[in-house]
């Protein structure tokens, strides 16, 4: 089974998709999308990279989301458009800011996800959220 980490590049404004790679005996930058459909996903804040940050007040990367599968969708749709193809009438936005929390959290009520594993998670415009 393949392992993914996904976090979202500043830089570039996108997402960014790590693969695991044996021979390299770690993760690489395979693929960047806007648009992405996750299954079965986890929440991961590398503690010491979070330390990190709060020390130097600049930002790295320390937070991945990790799903058992993902599917890049047709780039450019807004969410209001996607709430046309699935049910996002319930969906809940999910974020992490390293300066407030120590995890990711929902935006509505800042509720911790660690340790939790969500069924879908749809990542669109710079942002996260959960399918319900």
């Amino acid at each position: 089974m393949k392992r993914f980490k996904i976090y979202r590049n500043l830089h570039k404004q996108t997402f960014s998709i790590q693969g695991f790679v044996p021979e390299k005996k770690g993760y690489r930058v395979t693929e960047r999308a806007n648009t992405m459909l996750l299954n079965d996903v986890k929440f991961k804040v590398m503690e010491t990279g979070r330390q990190k940050v709060l020390k130097e007040k600049r930002k790295n990367v320390h937070a991945f989301i990790t799903p058992l599968k993902y599917h890049v969708l047709q780039d450019g749709k807004t969410l209001d458009e996607m709430k046309d193809v699935m049910n996002l009438e319930t969906a809940r936005e999910i974020y992490y800011n390293p300066y407030k929390f120590n995890s990711f959290v929902y935006k509505d009520t800042e509720e911790s996800l660690e340790g939790k594993s969500l069924k879908e998670v749809l990542m669109i415009n710079n942002k996260v959220y959960e399918i319900n």
